[in-house]
């Protein structure tokens, strides 16, 4: 067991971890292709899903999923399976064949193992082959976690499809990727729920501090002012034309959770975990982001993840009198209101800003040499 321990710290989890880091490079610099690909293939879904609607065979659709399949990634094959569920959480046989090469994802994967298998036999065999082979092929998540970011990622330019939006939706809908057959390995990506709380149901929902029950909700609509939402889990929520002003949400995890079209004023921000949140086309006058945590590409050695994808998003925001007091913050404020703004003592390497708020936004020298300057 020391042994194995020995092997596993010095030799497979760097391994993993320097293979991690070439995808993650790969996939910044190609995300929008990536995108594409899977924009394409949802269309073609969509429209199947349409006609046999209109045919009367299938349902409303409740779900869709890209699932990844295990069996066919271990003969070397490395493929998703694009498919949907009806409201009766059936899966429909005719257009359940769509699938997505995944090559571009596990070709690391597949470096990593041979890299590892290389590094066994320097023991001298003492680490047993097929051992090693089991305990590799569980440890999938840190790669197959990239197909979730592209397809989050991808969800802007889906949900704008015309054949995504003609399709008939069940009151509640999502979009989920993970294993195929394996409700436990799966996560959600995009969630539409028409059966929406009441303003005062919901501001009382989240004032119960139910652990764990907020992660990846979508909440629309309602007036949720002066609420009182610290230290609170929104991980992947999304926010949809609701009112937050004046709330407080100091420590709150709002690790990819999105604030579409919402009224945020003098919103207590305020320590947070920021990212790959997303704020554009929202009203954020006079909102405290100080001491915020949103950087970019955060890498955590253990587990092999990165955080902070795409930065944190204020296009098009209203950003007046907000306050970054030594925030850690990579924002895209390209196209946000940036009157007296503070950004006093915050890192804001990574960031975006447009050459024409240059003179506008009182910032050090160190921080303008941080920031990426875009003309407009």
């Amino acid at each position: 067991m020391k042994l194995w321990q020995q092997f596993l710290e010095h030799e497979v989890l760097p391994l993993r971890n320097a293979k991690i880091r070439e995808l993650h490079s790969f996939y910044i610099s190609n995300k929008r292709e990536i995108a594409e690909g899977i924009v394409s293939l949802f269309d073609i879904l969509c429209k199947q899903i349409k006609l046999e609607q209109e045919r009367g065979e299938l349902s409303a659709c409740s779900s869709m999923h890209l699932s990844l399949m295990r069996t066919r990634l271990m003969q070397g094959d490395p493929a998703y399976l694009l498919h949907l569920s009806d409201q009766h959480g059936k899966t429909n046989s005719l257009i359940s064949g769509i699938m997505y090469d995944a090559g571009w994802i596990f070709q690391y994967m597949d470096q990593w193992f041979v890299e590892c298998e290389i590094s066994r036999r320097r023991y001298m065999n003492k680490i047993d082959h097929a051992e090693l082979q089991v305990w590799l092929t569980r440890e999938l998540y840190p790669f197959h976690v990239y197909m979730v970011h592209a397809v989050r990622y991808a969800m802007d330019a889906i949900t704008l499809l015309d054949s995504f939006q003609n399709i008939r939706k069940d009151i509640q809908f999502e979009v989920r990727v993970g294993e195929y057959g394996d409700s436990e390995v799966t996560e959600s990506v995009y969630r539409i729920n028409e059966m929406q709380r009441s303003s005062i149901t919901c501001k009382g929902w989240l004032e119960s501090r139910v652990p764990n029950e907020y992660i990846y909700e979508h909440i629309a609509g309602v007036n949720l002012i002066q609420g009182e939402y610290e230290q609170l889990d929104f991980n992947y929520a999304r926010f949809e034309k609701a009112v937050i002003t004046g709330s407080r949400m100091k420590g709150a995890r709002l690790l990819g959770t999105r604030f579409e079209r919402c009224r945020c004023e003098h919103v207590d921000y305020t320590m947070t975990l920021l990212y790959d949140a997303d704020f554009r086309e929202s009203d954020l006058t006079g909102a405290s982001f100080d001491g915020a945590l949103g950087g970019r590409d955060a890498f955590v050695e253990a587990h092999g993840l990165f955080y902070g994808m795409n930065g944190v998003r204020f296009q098009g925001a209203s950003l007046n009198h907000a306050s970054f007091k030594y925030a850690k913050i990579a924002g895209d404020f390209t196209g946000a209101q940036l009157e007296e703004t503070d950004f006093t003592g915050a890192d804001l390497t990574g960031s975006r800003m447009l050459a024409r708020d240059r003179l506008h936004v009182n910032l050090t020298p160190e921080q303008q040499a941080s920031v990426e300057w875009e003309a407009g």
